[in-house]
C-alpha cells in the first residue's frame, strides 16, 4: 500500500523534517478557513493551520515527555464536499488525521476522504480533490513568542465526568 504522502503536493516539506509522515497525535488545530475565489465559479477549498511536533522517548525534569521538531502545517483541500466541520474552540488536539486516497472508490473527480479526529475541539470530516502542503514553518516550542500552548498532561486514568 502506497504511502498517503506520495499523493499529496509538497508532502516532502512535512517528511523532511519528520523523516516520515506523522501521525498528528496530540497535535493542535490552530484555524481553518472555508473559502472560495472570487467570481463563484471557483470550487470551495478549506486552509487549515496544524501546529505539528515529534515527541521523544526523553523525558525532562517535570516527567514529561520532551519535544522536538515544533512546526506549523498550512494544508490547503481543493474542492471539498461533504464537509462537517464542528465544535472549534480554544484547543483543538487531533487524535489523528486521517487522509485516505478514495480514488478507486470514486467515478468523478473526488480522490480523498479526510476525518480529523478529535481528542478536544474540532472536529472535521469531507472529501476532496486534492491536497497540497502550502508551507512548514519552523517555530519555537509552545509558549515562547506567542506561540500556541497546550494543556499539560494529567496523571492518572481519564475518566469522564
Amino acid at each position: 500500500m502506497p504511502d498517503i504522502a506520495d499523493n499529496i503536493k509538497h508532502s516532502n516539506l512535512l517528511t523532511d523534517v519528520f523523516g516520515q509522515w506523522p501521525s498528528f497525535h496530540d497535535a493542535e488545530v490552530i484555524s481553518m478557513e472555508l473559502f472560495r475565489d472570487s467570481g463563484g465559479a471557483d470550487i470551495p477549498k478549506l486552509r487549515a493551520r496544524i501546529h505539528v511536533f515529534e515527541m521523544t522517548p526523553e523525558v525532562d525534569e517535570q516527567g514529561h515527555y520532551v519535544l522536538k521538531n515544533h512546526v506549523l502545517v498550512m494544508f490547503l483541500f481543493h474542492g471539498i464536499v461533504e464537509n462537517n466541520i464542528q465544535h472549534f474552540n480554544e484547543q483543538n488536539v487531533l487524535q489523528e488525521l486521517s487522509i485516505v486516497d478514495i480514488s478507486s472508490r470514486q467515478l468523478e473527480f473526488l480522490h480523498f476522504e479526510v476525518d480529523f479526529l478529535s481528542l478536544f475541539g474540532v472536529e472535521a470530516k469531507f472529501k476532496c480533490q486534492s491536497v497540497e502542503i502550502e508551507a512548514v514553518v519552523h517555530i519555537d516550542p509552545p509558549g515562547r513568542d506567542g506561540n500556541p500552548v497546550q494543556s499539560p498532561p494529567k496523571a492518572g486514568a481519564y475518566k469522564t465526568n
